[in-house]
């Protein structure tokens, strides 16, 4: 006995094919036939007239401290979206240097429209690491969520308030790649930055990955760059070498 099937709908499975009508059987979490399903499940679910698809994964989101108050990832939920994507152009809660929290949270505030107070009240701030960042937010989610690791950050940790908008000297990059391998080895999904002049921090002043002025401290080009605006993601082959 299956334990769900998904009966009448029209499915549109995501390979380009056309849409059709058939039945989805599922299985101990996953789908195990499509088709005209004659047996049984514990539950069955009419989808006549509706759409069967899988998922949509959002590749660009800001849902880094929203998932704490809203595990659901609300609107995207309500619009098919199933995966997110965490972490993009520079921005991440973590790693962090406990005196820098209110720092993160103005910056987060002015440059994606956060609302202060559910960042300083809807967000533990208990974490030092990347990995303790995704512990905190392990088995909560209503949705699939991975995070990037964000320049910003990177640069906080290791620069601190008053070699925010300095070079990076030698120590503090090999620091940086450091932090940066340990981040991705504990889970994060790859390296973000944002070159836009428009992002700025609580005090106005710009983003610290901003302020990196050298092209060896930059990603090199063995890392695969998937976005072409002044805001990036990249994945490493050699992590050990970013910034």
């Amino acid at each position: 006995m299956l334990d769900y099937v998904i009966r009448s709908g029209t499915v549109i499975d995501g390979t380009g094919g056309p849409a059709r009508q058939a039945d989805v059987g599922i299985r101990d979490g996953r789908i195990v036939e499509i088709g005209d399903i004659t047996e049984a499940a514990t539950t069955e679910l009419d989808a006549q007239g509706l759409m069967v698809a899988p998922g949509v994964v959002d590749p660009h989101t800001h849902y880094d401290a929203q998932l704490f108050w809203d595990p659901a990832a609300s609107p995207s939920n309500l619009h098919g979206v199933t995966t997110v994507i965490g972490g993009n152009c520079g921005f991440t809660l973590a790693p962090l240097n406990a005196e820098d929290a209110d720092y993160i949270r103005q910056m987060m505030a002015k440059v994606e429209g956060m609302p202060l107070t559910a960042l300083e009240q809807g967000v533990p701030w208990n974490w030092s690491t990347f990995g303790e960042y995704l512990g905190a937010l392990e088995g909560k989610l209503g949705v699939n969520a991975g995070f990037l690791v964000g320049h910003c950050a990177l640069r906080r940790k290791v620069m601190g308030a008053a070699r925010g908008e300095e070079v990076a000297n030698d120590e503090e990059i090999a620091a940086m790649r450091a932090l940066l391998a340990e981040s991705l080895s504990a889970g994060g999904l790859g390296f973000s930055s944002s070159q836009s002049r428009t992002h700025s921090d609580g005090d106005g002043r710009p983003i610290s990955g901003r302020c990196w002025r050298s092209a060896r401290r930059w990603p090199p080009t063995k890392a695969r760059r998937s976005s072409t605006s002044p805001t990036g993601a990249w994945t490493p082959s050699h992590p050990k070498r970013w910034i």
